[in-house]
């Protein structure tokens, strides 16, 4: 069993990144987040690994942190989530954002990122919130419904412009973690800003 990886970074895209370890090339299936801590090409990387062995397959999960390992970890504890999907979550939203939505029972946030819907997201809730119950009350998400809009209809505005999902999620995160106040006219008018950068 696979644990973790150290070796020279050999390829690396959005979702996938190669480990020569000792002459022999590991692919590893990341998340965006852990794209981003990824150093250039030919320079020495470590990862976390999640090995996954199937009867017809094996597969290698690579994490930057022990946090976000530990969130897939629980997302795939879930019942109908698997490895595809729940690296794909990881790569919508960061990990601590994840359980903040979580621990604040934001059914309709969750059902937002890929691979959930409603029945999923209240799964996952019901299954995990117990789980993260330590986390402190100040890291917690705002929780009421005009914050929950506001995301709603600047997700649904910057979507009809023709955005990545996955960017608007994380942006959107972003700007209401700075600003629980913002209104969704500023929140869309900020999001552009980042988002054309």
């Amino acid at each position: 069993m696979i644990v973790n990886l150290n070796g020279v970074l050999i390829e690396k895209h959005p979702s996938e990144a190669i480990i020569d370890v000792n002459g022999v090339g590991y692919l590893c299936y990341i998340s965006n987040n852990t794209y981003d801590k990824l150093p250039m090409l030919n320079n020495k990387v470590s990862l976390l690994i999640y090995h996954q062995i199937s009867e017809n397959n094996q597969s290698l999960y690579g994490f930057s942190s022990h946090v976000e390992k530990d969130m897939f970890l629980m997302l795939i504890s879930v019942s109908g989530i698997g490895p595809k999907t729940g690296i794909n979550i990881m790569s919508s939203v960061s990990a601590e954002e994840f359980k903040r939505r979580l621990i604040a029972g934001e059914v309709e946030l969750l059902s937002s990122l890929p691979g959930i819907g409603p029945k999923t997201a209240r799964r996952i809730i019901v299954e995990l919130k117990d789980k993260l119950v330590n986390y402190s009350s100040s890291e917690m998400p705002i929780e009421n419904s005009e914050n929950n809009q506001s995301y709603k209809d600047a997700h649904n505005a910057l979507k009809s412009l023709g955005f990545n999902p996955n960017e608007i999620n994380k942006c959107l995160s972003k700007l209401i973690e700075d600003d629980q106040r913002i209104d969704t006219q500023d929140l869309i008018r900020e999001a552009l800003k980042l988002l054309k950068k």
